[in-house]
């Protein structure tokens, strides 16, 4: 648990998986602090601590991320995460095989699936998401759909964000790949942060579109 529920908290979200391939899973974590200038340098100090230094690259693609980092860089970013200041919310999604179209509307209804978690017990959130979305319009949209559900005493903020540029958001790739591959394959990296898992949640897309109609 952070700070009382009055306080700001500072979340980031992202996702492992696509929503629109024929696979089974798809994934998103949520990670929370009420001090996100203690967890800045948190990545770079785990690449460094495995004897790797993150080369440095004007291309936003090579930024480290759950899927180009080595096992050794994800379990030490992962055992640094579970000694941090933190909460961690999990959704794993069942697709059964699926394609679930990557509209605003879906990916809004998955944000809101996995924050429902923890919004009573922390209304008042800065939220940065991962730019899954480039347009004005499509970010709008995602917007709209969560501030309509958030707790009525509950103040929200919402920035799309490059996670090259959010430490945040980049150890939720880290949490969101972990949960992704210990289901997928039975991966065992997930249990370095266990200690921090707020709450864990699995369900069949069917089910979670039902509930936000």
């Amino acid at each position: 648990m952070l700070a009382p529920s009055s306080a700001i908290v500072h979340v980031g979200l992202d996702e492992c998986g696509s929503l629109t391939a024929d696979t089974p899973l798809f994934a998103m974590a949520a990670v929370l602090t009420s001090h996100p200038e203690q967890i800045q340098n948190l990545i770079k100090r785990a690449v460094l601590h495995s004897g790797k230094r993150l080369r440095r690259s004007r291309k936003a693609s090579s930024e480290l991320k759950w899927r180009n980092a080595s096992q050794r860089i994800r379990a030490q970013v992962l055992t640094r995460l579970a000694q941090a200041d933190v909460e961690i919310f999990t959704l794993t999604v069942h697709k059964t095989g699926r394609r679930v179209a990557d509209t605003p509307e879906h990916y809004a209804i998955l944000v809101c699936e996995l924050l429902r978690l923890c919004w009573e017990i922390y209304p008042n959130m800065v939220l940065s998401l991962d730019r899954h979305f480039t347009s004005p319009i499509q970010m709008a949209t995602v917007n709209t759909i969560v501030h309509r559900q958030w707790p009525a005493t509950g103040v929200l903020s919402i920035a799309h964000v490059d996670s090259q540029r959010s430490p945040l958001v980049q150890l939720a790739d880290f949490a969101a790949g972990s949960v992704y591959s210990q289901c997928k394959t039975g991966d065992a990296t997930f249990r370095l942060i266990e200690n921090r898992v707020g709450a864990a949640l699995v369900e069949d897309w069917r089910h979670i579109k039902a509930r936000w109609k």
